[in-house]
């Protein structure tokens, strides 16, 4: 049996679809991805409060990966001991407190279980302690596992440099997707540095004077997280805290400006252009006063309720200790508000199962792409529309397919090589002239090509001479006579 060239054209025309169409499908994978990862958030997005896509893992699944409120944003009670006038002179004598009532409160915050211990307060004294005093409460507060000292910070024109303890706080700028360009900037360190001798860490906790740090108490939204130092994204104190206590880096955290806040895969939080996260309903602090954390022992004497403080300091994931830039009569309102955003951040969404589409079976991917190519090939036969006919659903067909597979199957396909594959053969229909049947039927352009007449006029065809075009075979001609 001979194959005809135009069968071989045809064939070979099939081939090259095929393989451009394996080819540019994977090309286009980004996209198709995409929108398999859009159509899944919609579908997860009444059980989830918000899914995260993570593209394509080693076995071409797709990876999404869901949050919800960790513990439905209930979480352990954080406690605040703040030392104004009222709390600090329930258990000391003087107000301001000093050097060693803070060693005092320090040990019995640890006897009693505390164990990240965050301190908003000045630590400096009119008179400076002697080195003994000054050891003496850093040894205390050393003791705690994670401890750090809050500081002011402000905005000036001369740019000091980052202080050398925070360059590891620095997130790494591979971290941040966008423009972090509207987080609040900082310059310098206010005031003194703490009178003291200790390991623990300076954080900052507010620029001074810039009202992004005193949201009103209606606005439910917290402090900056994040404030510029140059170049440097630096981490505040209560995102520092929280991490702590999740047991992160600072390299572990992702930042969308105006978008999310990533703390590696253990917690996600909308996040706005300036840095701040909505605080939750239920985070208010609990308050401590200095009389229920100092424990009486002389005489062995010990408060009825010292067992629910005990439990209540040791369960907390961060006991702040502040004392008020001013003399006050009340708590310090930034100490509250760092309380709360904390708070805020270990209720914030966790992470769930991940939910994976795996791709599907290879043979139904080749089954599929197969089938729309013939489909696709057999359509040359046609004219003008009926090809374009076929050739459009047999794209449409394609991802009524897809959607099939993924809303029934819970799989997915390369959508754009069945798509892709069609297109080379619409492409080389429109090239290729001989590609193009003649304006008859189809069907009877083998028995057109057989009656047509030899060269040397032998066969079934008779050609007449030019002078007796029209004369019958057996017609004998008619003489002509002039007039006479």
């Amino acid at each position: 049996m001979t194959l005809t060239p135009r069968f071989l054209l045809i064939v070979s025309l099939f081939q090259i679809s095929l393989g451009l169409g394996w080819i540019l499908g994977y090309v286009f994978l980004p996209p198709t991805v995409f929108c398999y990862e859009w159509a899944a958030e919609r579908s997860l997005a009444g059980e989830y409060r918000n899914v995260h896509p993570e593209g394509l893992n080693a076995e071409d699944s797709i990876v999404l990966q869901p949050y919800d409120y960790f513990n439905n944003g209930q979480t352990a009670q954080l406690p605040v001991v703040s030392l104004h006038r009222e709390s600090s002179l329930n258990s000391f004598a003087t107000y301001p407190p000093n050097p060693m009532d803070y060693t005092v409160l320090f040990r019995h915050l640890y006897e009693q279980g505390a164990k990240n211990v965050y301190v908003m307060a000045p630590l400096t004294w009119d008179e400076e302690p002697d080195s003994i005093v000054k050891a003496a409460v850093g040894y205390e507060l050393d003791r705690f596992p994670h401890k750090a000292l809050g500081r002011q910070m402000s905005e000036s024109s001369r740019h000091a440099p980052l202080p050398p303890d925070w360059k590891k706080l620095a997130v790494p700028a591979a971290n941040i997707v966008g423009k972090a360009d509207r987080f609040p900037r900082a310059d310098r360190l206010v005031g003194e540095s703490p009178q003291l001798v200790t390991a623990a860490l300076t954080l900052g906790t507010v620029v001074e004077n810039n009202e992004l740090f005193s949201p009103s108490p209606e606005d439910r939204v917290s402090p900056p997280l994040f404030v510029r130092w140059g170049g440097d994204i630096i981490p505040t104190l209560p995102l520092v805290a929280a991490l702590n206590a999740l047991d992160l880096k600072p390299g572990d955290v992702k930042i969308i400006p105006g978008e999310t806040l990533f703390l590696g895969s253990k917690r996600s939080i909308p996040l706005d252009e300036y840095g701040r996260i909505p605080l939750a309903e239920h985070s208010s602090p609990t308050m401590l006063d200095t009389k229920e954390v100092i424990v009486p022992v002389m005489s062995g004497l010990r408060p009825p309720d010292t067992t629910a403080v005990r439990k209540l300091l040791s369960s907390a994931d961060a006991v702040i200790v502040s004392e008020p830039s001013a003399l006050s009569e009340t708590p310090d309102a930034q100490a509250l508000l760092a309380a709360q955003t904390i708070r805020s951040i270990m209720g914030s969404l966790a992470p769930a199962p991940p939910v994976l589409i795996p791709a599907a079976p290879a043979w139904v991917q080749w089954v599929i792409v197969l089938d729309v190519l013939l489909l696709a090939v057999w359509a040359l036969r046609f004219q003008r529309r009926g090809r374009f006919i076929i050739w459009g659903l047999c794209i449409l067909a394609v991802p009524v397919i897809a959607w099939y597979l993924f809303s029934v199957h819970d799989t997915w396909f390369p959508v754009m090589t069945p798509v892709t594959g069609v297109l080379c053969v619409a492409l080389a229909g429109f090239l290729f002239p001989w590609l193009t049947p003649p304006s008859g039927n189809a069907d009877d352009e083998e028995e057109e090509d057989g009656g047509s007449t030899p060269a040397d006029g032998s066969g079934a065809g008779h050609v007449l001479p030019p002078d007796n075009l029209y004369q019958e075979p057996n017609e004998v001609p008619i003489p002509h006579h002039s007039k006479r």
